[in-house]
């Protein structure tokens, strides 16, 4: 997968943050929460039970890898650094 890091247009008074919030794509359908180690994933609600057990069998052993605030992400400045994937919406 490549990320692009784009230059978002800076309006009077705007943070990028806030543009990049404003820009955040949806889900493509209806999600349901499920707690997973106390945490609460978002997944598709299409998924049978079987495939929502073995993505809960995945992502336990690599809980440190997600960060649950943009606090979690030490270092950086949410201000300075934005990406953005750019992908066809008709993916």
């Amino acid at each position: 997968m490549c990320l692009v890091t784009t230059q978002l247009p800076r309006e009077e008074g705007v943070t990028r943050l806030e543009i990049a919030r404003e820009r955040r794509p949806e889900p493509a359908e209806e999600v349901l929460e499920r707690e997973i180690e106390g945490k609460k994933f978002k997944l598709g609600r299409s998924l049978g039970q079987e495939a929502q057990d073995q993505i809960a069998k995945v992502i336990v052993p690599h809980m440190v890898a997600f960060a649950w605030s943009t606090s979690g992400m030490h270092d950086i400045n949410p201000d300075f650094l934005c990406h953005r994937l750019t992908m066809d919406p008709k993916v």
